[in-house]
C-alpha cells in the first residue's frame, strides 16, 4: 500500500502534541492495519461538547483533536503479490506406476461390505536438482526428505489408473518444486455406491488413503514398500509434512480423513470373519434351500405313488359295497385288507414328505434372515468373493498377502486438506485442526448442489479450539470433470442442473473455462495452497490471507488477471476472530453473539434461518430431511418460510420436493429483500475493541440481481462514522465473473440481462472483506466500535447475509 499522506500526518502530530503535551497523539489501538502507524488513541478522553457547559469548579477538559489522517484513497484492495509458474528447482521423476500388493476395505454400517482394492497409483518424485535456473523454496527435512502430496481421485469408472494419472500435470508441477506427489488409484472402490453402500464408499476410500500413507511411512525407513523395493525413495518422504488432495467422492474421503486420522476405522480378522459369515450366510442358506426342495421333490413322488393307491384301494372297497348284488364276503374281506396292508407305507411315505417340507420351511426361514441382514449387494470385483471363500483362519488370512487396515497406527502428520468439488453423503463436520480448503466450481454439471459448501459451513464452529484456519473458493466458470486430465466429458455442456450461463446455447458468450484453463487456475489454487501449508513455502501466504491477486500463470490464457473468476471465503481459527453476528440460534436478531441487538430497516422482508433444508433431502423419494428449514420473521419472531422457495429467481427442478429450499449455502443466514434504496443491516456492538484484528469481514450471497452493491458503515463510541464500499476490495458481490468496469456491481452488465431472475449464479455466501484500515485512515476509533452497518443502495434485490465479524488475517 501507498501512504501519500505519511508526511502530513506526522506534522499534524507534531503540533497536536506540542498544543495539547502528553494527550496520546498518534497511540493506541488501530487493531490491525498490517503494521500501519496507529491513529487514534485506544481509549479516548471524556469529551464536552465544544459549545456545551463547563464545570465551574474547574477548567474545562480538554478536547482532543484528531490526527489528520491519512489519505484513504491510497488504500488498494491488493498490497502483495505471489509468485506461480517459475521454473522448480528439480527435475521430476518419469511417472512410476506403482503397485504394493492388496487390501481390504468397509463400510461403517454394512458389515458384509467387505472388498479386496489393490495398493497401487503413480507417483513423481524429485530426481536430483536442475543445473540452473530452479525458484522452488521448499525447504527439505534434516533426514533429506520432500513433503508428500497425495491425490485421490472421484467415480468414474473402473478402468486401470486412468483416473489417477489424471493428475499427472500436479504431480509433475510439484516434483518439480521439491513434492513427492503419489495419485492412488481408488477404481475398484467405484463399484460401491449408494445402492450397496450407507456412505456412498466414504469409508472405503478413506480407508484406502490411510492404509496407503502407512505403507508410506513404513517403507520410507526401508525403502521396502510392503515387499516392493524402491530404495531410490528410501528416507526421501518427509511424512512429517503431508498434504492430501481428493475430487469428487475422494474430495468427500479427504475431508472425512481429517475424523478418520484421529480415529481410525480398522478391519480385523473377526471383521472378515463376521463379513464371511454374512456374505456366505445367504448363498449358503440358498444352497440348503436347493437341497432341501430337492428332498421334498423326492419325498413327494413315493408319497403321492403311495397316496394313489390306497385311494385307489379305498375306491375298489367302496364300489364293491354298493354295487347290487353286494359282492361277495370274500371279496369285500380281500379288498379290505387291501386298503389295510396300503395305508401304513401311505403314511410313512406321507410323513416322510411333512418332514421334509417342514426342514424346507426352516432352511427358508433362514435364508430369508440371512437376506434381511445382509445388504443387497451389486458385485464389486470377483476377487473379492473369491478370497472371502478362503480366509477360514488367521493363516489363510496372512498367506493371501491382503493388508487390513490397521486401527492402532498412530496419526499421520496431515498439514493441509483440499478438498475439489467433494459430495458430502456423511454430512461431514469435523474438518477442524488442519487447513483446509474446499474448491466449488461454479459451472458443476454432476456435484451440481455444491455440498462442499456444507462441510466448510458445518466445520465451522465445531471445535471452540481450532487452530486452522479454513477456506472457500467459489470457481466462476468451472465445471466438475476438467480438473482430472482423463475426465474430458463436458459435464456442463447438456446438464439440466447446470447454472444457465454455463451451457445455455445462443447466448452471447458462456463464461465458462475451457480445459486448458481451468486447469492452470486449479494448478495455482491446489499447487499453492499444498506449498504453502505443507511445504511452508511463505511466498504464497499473501493470496491465502486474501491480500494478493491471482498471479497472471493462474489465470486463463491471454489474461494478467483473473480475480474475478475465484471469489475466496476466508475463516480463521478461533483465536483469530470475532463474531459479531452469526444466525445459529432462533433470537440471533435481538441477541446477537455479544449479547445485543441487530436491527433490519427499509426491508420488505428480513428473515432469519438457523439452516435450510439440505440439497440431498428428498422426502418424496423417501429419503428423510434430518435437517429441516428453520427461519423466523426478524420483526415479529414468528415461524416463517425462507424468502427463497422454488421458483423464485430459480430454474426450479421438478423432481426436488415442494419447499425444497434452493439458495446453496444451507447455513444459518438473514434472508433480506427490499424494493427502494437504502435498506441497511445494522449490527450494534457496544464497546467494543479491535485490538488484535485486522480485518472486518462478513459473508453475502447476492441472489437478485446478478449484482448488489454494499456500503459498508463502522461507527465507534464517540459517534465518529466512516462508509467504504464494498466492492473496492471484493468481487463476491457480482454473480458471474466479469472484470470490473466502474460500474459492476451497482449497475449489471448489460449483456447479462439475459440471466435477471433466472438465478443462474448459484448463491453461495462468499466473503467480503474489509481490512479495518479503511476505517481508521478515515478516522473512526477500532478500538472503540459501537456499531456495523451494511447499506444496500441498488434500488431493489435479495441477499442473504452471515458472519459478520473480525478476524486476524495476518
Amino acid at each position: 500500500m501507498k501512504f501519500q499522506g505519511a508526511k502530513r500526518a506526522r506534522q499534524s502530530c507534531a503540533l497536536f502534541f506540542v498544543s495539547v503535551l502528553l494527550t496520546g497523539c498518534g497511540g493506541g489501538g488501530g487493531g490491525g492495519g498490517g503494521g500501519a502507524l496507529p491513529l487514534v488513541p485506544t481509549t479516548p478522553m471524556a469529551v464536552a461538547p465544544p459549545d456545551g457547559p463547563t464545570d465551574s469548579a474547574g477548567p474545562a477538559e480538554p478536547v482532543p483533536v484528531m490526527p489528520v489522517p491519512e489519505d484513504p484513497s491510497v488504500l488498494t484492495r491488493f498490497s502483495r503479490t505471489v509468485p506461480f509458474g517459475e521454473k522448480g528447482s528439480f527435475v521430476a521423476s518419469d511417472q512410476i506406476v506403482y503397485n504394493l500388493g492388496t487390501t481390504v476395505v468397509a463400510d461403517a454400517q454394512y458389515k458384509d461390505v467387505i472388498y479386496t482394492v489393490p495398493l497401487r497409483g503413480t507417483v513423481r518424485y524429485p530426481n536430483g536438482p536442475v543445473e540452473s535456473g530452479g525458484a522452488s523454496k521448499v525447504q527439505l527435512s534434516p533426514s533429506g526428505g520432500f513433503p508428500v502430496v497425495v491425490f485421490l481421485h472421484g467415480m468414474h469408472d473402473a478402468s486401470d489408473l486412468n483416473n489417477a494419472k489424471g493428475y499427472d500435470y500436479l504431480q509433475r508441477d510439484l516434483a518439480e518444486n521439491g513434492y513427492v506427489a503419489v495419485s492412488i488409484d481408488a477404481g475398484k472402490i467405484n463399484g460401491l455406491n449408494n445402492s450397496n453402500a450407507s456412505d456412498g464408499g466414504a469409508l472405503a476410500r478413506g480407508q484406502l488413503l490411510m492404509t496407503t500413507l502407512d505403507i508410506l511411512r513404513a517403507g520410507n525407513a526401508t525403502g521396502i514398500f510392503n515387499g516392493v523395493e524402491r530404495t531410490e525413495l528410501k528416507g526421501k518422504l518427509d511424512l512429517d509434512r503431508v498434504g492430501i488432495v481428493g475430487h469428487s467422492r475422494g474430495a468427500e474421503a479427504v475431508a472425512y480423513a481429517v475424523e478418520l486420522n484421529r480415529q481410525r476405522i480398522g478391519i480385523s480378522f473377526q471383521d472378515v470373519q463376521a463379513t464371511r459369515a454374512l456374505r456366505l450366510g445367504v448363498s449358503l442358506a440358498k444352497a440348503d434351500q436347493a437341497k432341501a426342495k430337492a428332498a421334498v421333490d423326492a419325498a413327494r413322488v413315493p408319497a403321492t405313488a403311495a397316496a394313489a393307491r390306497l385311494k385307489a384301494a379305498k375306491d375298489a372297497l367302496k364300489n364293491a359295497k354298493a354295487q347290487v348284488p353286494t359282492a361277495s364276503e370274500s371279496v369285500i374281506a380281500t379288498l379290505t385288507q387291501a386298503v389295510q396292508d396300503l395305508q401304513g407305507p401311505a403314511s410313512d411315505a406321507q410323513a416322510v414328505l411333512d418332514a421334509q417340507t417342514a426342514a424346507l420351511d426352516a432352511v427358508e426361514v433362514r435364508l430369508r434372515a440371512a437376506q434381511a441382514t445382509a445388504v443387497p449387494l451389486k458385485p464389486i470385483n470377483s476377487a473379492s468373493t473369491q478370497w472371502l471363500t478362503t480366509v477360514d483362519s488367521p493363516d489363510a488370512l496372512l498367506q493371501s498377502g491382503i493388508v487390513l487396515p490397521s486401527s492402532t497406527e498412530a496419526p499421520h502428520k496431515i498439514r493441509g486438506v483440499f478438498s475439489l468439488a467433494p459430495i458430502d453423503v456423511k454430512r461431514l463436520s469435523g474438518a477442524t485442526q488442519v487447513p483446509f480448503a474446499t474448491l466449488l466450481p461454479m459451472c458443476d454439471g454432476d456435484v451440481y448442489n455444491l455440498p462442499g459448501a456444507q462441510i466448510f459451513d458445518d466445520s465451522r464452529y465445531t471445535a471452540p479450539d481450532d487452530v486452522a484456519p479454513k477456506f472457500q473458493l467459489a470457481v466462476r466458470g468451472a465445471n466438475h470433470n476438467f480438473y482430472n486430465s482423463y475426465w474430458a466429458e463436458t459435464d456442463d455442456a447438456a446438464s439440466k442442473n447446470a447454472s444457465l450461463y454455463c451451457n445455455k446455447p445462443g447466448l452471447i458468450e458462456t463464461l465458462r473455462m475451457s480445459a486448458p484453463d481451468q486447469r492452470r487456475n486449479g494448478a495455482f489454487l491446489i499447487e499453492s495452497f499444498m506449498r504453502y501449508f505443507v511445504g511452508d513455502e511463505v511466498q504464497y501466504a499473501p493470496y491465502w490471507k486474501g491480500q494478493a491477486p491471482i498471479p497472471t500463470a493462474g489465470c486463463l490464457a491471454g489474461e494478467s488477471s483473473c480475480d474475478e473468476r475465484v471469489v475466496m471465503t476466508i475463516h480463521q481459527p478461533a483465536a483469530n476472530r470475532k463474531l459479531l453476528q452469526d444466525f445459529r440460534n432462533a433470537d440471533s436478531a435481538a441477541n446477537n453473539p455479544l449479547g445485543l441487538s441487530s436491527t433490519f430497516d427499509g426491508f420488505q422482508q428480513a428473515i432469519q434461518c438457523r439452516f435450510l433444508a439440505l440439497g440431498l433431502d428428498l422426502p418424496a423419494y423417501g429419503v428423510p430431511s434430518s435437517r429441516p428449514a428453520s427461519c423466523t420473521n426478524t420483526a415479529t419472531g414468528l415461524s416463517a418460510q425462507s424468502l427463497y422457495a422454488p421458483g423464485d429467481n430459480y430454474a426450479y427442478l421438478s423432481y426436488l420436493p415442494a419447499g425444497q429450499q434452493l439458495i446453496w449455502s444451507i447455513t444459518d443466514q438473514a434472508q433480506l429483500q427490499w424494493s427502494n434504496a437504502g435498506a441497511t443491516m445494522q449490527v450494534n456492538t457496544g464497546d467494543l475493541s479491535a485490538s488484535g484484528f485486522d480485518t472486518l469481514s462478513f459473508r453475502i450471497a447476492v441472489v437478485a440481481s446478478i449484482g448488489q452493491e454494499v456500503e459498508v458503515s463502522m461507527t465507534d463510541t464517540q459517534g465518529r462514522s466512516a462508509t467504504v464500499t464494498g466492492s473496492d476490495f471484493t468481487d463476491a458481490l457480482y454473480g458471474i465473473a466479469r472484470k470490473r468496469n466502474g460500474t459492476i456491481p451497482l449497475v449489471d452488465a448489460p449483456e447479462d440481462a439475459i440471466y435477471a431472475g433466472t438465478g443462474v449464479t448459484r448463491p453461495l455466501l462468499n466473503m467480503v472483506a474489509i481490512p479495518l484500515k479503511a476505517f481508521t485512515l478515515r478516522n473512526v476509533d477500532t478500538g472503540h466500535i459501537r456499531q456495523v452497518t451494511l447499506r444496500f443502495p441498488k434500488a431493489s434485490g435479495s441477499v442473504a447475509v452471515n458472519d459478520v465479524q473480525l478476524q486476524r488475517m495476518n
